[in-house]
């Protein structure tokens, strides 16, 4: 495992190791063979200063995720901020939402494929993180460990990815993380994320969620909710010692939570030492259980 993976995870929790065997008994070890062969995949996501994390972004973060557990072969372009439209504009990535002015807003992570060309002999470009997911078990369905999205299970991961993104991310989590990017990037992405989180949020970074205010306590209140309701979904599978959402094999919306959940530990590390106890360790354990697949590659 990379330096750049264990930044990500903590030392090894007590307990977990059992879950961690079953899940690393289900991948094959050539899983990184396809490595050796030429960089086909670009991977765009969100740039921080030389001196600090990198990867911190967990939309991007989801698709590393992907990436790396189908065994495919890819570089990672890192862009400030200001740069982001133009660069994904110019690869022919569609936007993926709106500004609230109305104009079309582009986002990482997008993937361009040169390994499968368009009717007009131009890369795949694929913007937005559950098209990607479908789209690599769709062009690349036997490589890696197993499908992202296994048969069957499409509708219940749209469901699952919807509850996580827009209940515990957007409801709770985004308002609380949002100011703490800031000492992760260059001057530049600096001035352009607090420019547009401000007219988002429409109030300034520093009076968004300020530590101990009640907006502070509420959202770790809420927060605390939502991953109590996950662990009482999780644990439907009939054992505590299978925390992932399908028991001991992975699939595309565990590494949706568990790249919120490296935010969180890069973003608030002290928080992530209160929200890793909860629920008896289980995020701990899910992070230590994803670690394998959290590589970046340049």
């Amino acid at each position: 495992m990379s330096k750049q993976t264990l930044a990500f995870v903590d030392q090894a929790v007590p307990g977990h190791v059992e879950c961690h065997d079953k899940t690393q008994r289900l991948i094959s070890s050539d899983t990184f063979e396809v490595r050796s062969q030429s960089l086909m995949i670009t991977l765009y996501d969100a740039a921080s200063r030389p001196d600090s994390y990198r990867g911190w972004n967990p939309l991007p973060a989801r698709i590393r995720y992907c990436l790396n557990f189908k065994g495919l072969s890819f570089k990672t372009v890192w862009l400030e901020y200001p740069d982001i439209e133009s660069t994904l504009r110019s690869v022919g990535a569609s936007p993926t939402m709106k500004w609230p002015d109305g104009r079309p807003c582009y986002t990482v992570p997008v993937i361009r494929d040169d390994s499968h060309l368009t009717d007009n002999g131009e890369p795949t470009v694929v913007s937005d993180s559950w098209a990607i997911a479908k789209y690599l078990d769709e062009s690349y369905p036997d490589t890696g460990s197993a499908r992202l999205l296994p048969d069957g299970t499409m509708a219940l991961q749209m469901l699952s990815q919807a509850y996580i993104h827009n209940t515990l991310y957007l409801g709770c989590l985004a308002r609380i993380l949002a100011p703490h990017p800031m000492q992760l990037l260059s001057e530049t992405s600096q001035k352009y994320y607090r420019e547009t989180r401000e007219m988002i949020f429409s109030t300034s970074l520093e009076d968004l969620c300020p530590r101990g205010s009640v907006q502070w306590k509420e959202g770790w209140s809420n927060t605390q909710q939502i991953f109590d309701t996950i662990a009482t979904f999780l644990d439907q599978n009939g054992s505590r010692d299978e925390i992932l959402f399908m028991g001991v094999r992975p699939s595309y919306v565990d590494f949706v939570l568990v790249s919120f959940l490296d935010t969180l530990a890069i973003l608030l590390p002290d928080q992530w030492e209160i929200v890793k106890t909860w629920n008896g360790g289980r995020w701990a354990k899910l992070r230590e259980s994803c670690a394998y697949w959290a590589t970046i590659h340049d």
